[in-house]
């Protein structure tokens, strides 16, 4: 497999940033894991808040812990809330796409030039 594909394909599967740890391009590589990674643990961090809140709204009542409504809010404080939470998941998404396509470009960088090819007897 060619390196340029191999490291587009270990950045978009994988995890972004992956491809360009493969190419040795550390510090290049870091830079998006760390922008997902940090999103994504601000998108958990929010639903477990808002879950957390849920279960404590419903000890509170003395009712029955109704899972529903924990997922529910959950996903709702994870979408809502801070003027920056509808800016993550696009965040995320520019990352990993930078992360793809910078991962292709530095890998067919590293590739040797191929010879052209040329008809017999020439």
């Amino acid at each position: 497999m060619k390196t340029a594909i191999k490291a587009a394909l270990l950045s978009a599967l994988v995890f972004p940033g992956l491809g360009q740890m493969h190419l040795k391009r550390y510090v290049r590589g870091l830079i998006p894991m760390v922008l997902t990674l940090t999103g994504l643990g601000v998108l958990i961090a929010q639903a477990t808040v808002g879950a957390l809140q849920e279960l404590e709204k419903i000890q509170s009542q003395g009712g029955l812990v109704d899972l529903n409504a924990v997922a529910n809010r959950a996903a709702a404080s994870s979408a809502s809330g801070d003027w920056y939470s509808p800016l993550i998941v696009p965040m995320i998404v520019v990352c990993w796409l930078f992360s793809v396509i910078d991962a292709y470009m530095l890998g067919k960088g590293k590739e040797p030039p191929t010879a052209p090819n040329r008809a017999k007897g020439e």
